[in-house]
């Protein structure tokens, strides 16, 4: 069963955060806008060189290089300890009669808890993107977006990422730093983008009544040309057919 996350009842400018995602949105932001120099440094440029070894080093061969140097020195180093002792060799006698390493539950289970918050801590504030709750912040992601698309075209999606850590971290001081200034210009813009919208809501009225007058015309001459009387007065109901009175007979005397 999936777990709601409680919202506000009305959409704001700012909206409400869920006190699960506090400390997340808290070590985000001040991990992108540099509170600590050392610690947004550090990964500032662990994600730089994550991305180059990603690029230049071969991981995968790599490790598979590793893997088999390993089990081969621990097959000559075992079938060389069988053949001295003449029993176990070196490698399985060296666990002993100890048991197997594992990883204990209550290790794994915290990490996995820790895991499930921050993935709804991204999925909610990706849906406050998409249904527009912070504008700032959906403006800058369409601004992302559209140059994204735009850049895919003519750069390696490695440039992308490497041109994306940079913008992660560099952006939101730059933000901190002119907020009040873009923050006008934000607020203008979505004055004249009300405007402009309403604008269009009046014109689409006009164009609908004209084109529901023209259309109306092109159902009524249809109708005509059936022979559908349109407007024409309910005729009355036939009431009981009126009877003439009977002449009495008057009797007539003998003189």
């Amino acid at each position: 069963m999936s777990e709601s996350v409680p919202a506000s009842s009305s959409t704001s400018s700012t909206p409400a955060v869920s006190p699960q995602f506090a400390k997340y949105k808290a070590c985000f932001y001040n991990l992108l806008t540099w509170k600590n120099l050392y610690v947004s440094g550090g990964s500032f440029a662990g994600a730089l060189t994550t991305l180059y070894l990603f690029k230049y080093v071969n991981v995968v061969k790599l490790f598979f290089n590793f893997a088999y140097l390993a089990l081969g020195t621990a097959i000559a180093v075992e079938f060389a300890g069988r053949t001295v002792k003449g029993g176990p060799g070196f490698v399985s006698s060296f666990r002993g009669s100890g048991s197997y390493f594992v990883i204990s539950k209550d290790v794994v289970d915290p990490l996995f808890s820790e895991f499930t918050v921050i993935v709804n801590f991204l999925l909610v504030e990706f849906q406050q993107i998409v249904f527009v709750e912070n504008f700032p912040l959906t403006v800058f992601a369409f601004v992302v977006s559209y140059f994204t698309y735009i850049l895919v075209h003519y750069v390696s999606l490695w440039s992308l990422a490497v041109f994306g850590v940079i913008v992660a971290f560099s952006a939101p001081p730059v933000y901190l730093k002119f907020q009040k200034e873009i923050d006008a210009h934000v607020a203008a813009a979505n004055k004249i983008i009300d405007e402009k919208t309403g604008e269009l809501k009046v014109k689409a009225n006009e164009h609908f009544g004209i084109a529901a007058g023209v259309a109306q015309g092109y159902v009524n001459q249809a109708l005509d040309k059936v022979g559908y009387k349109r407007n024409l007065p309910p005729v009355p109901a036939a009431g009981p057919a009126a009877t003439e009175p009977t002449p009495t007979n008057v009797p007539v005397t003998a003189e």
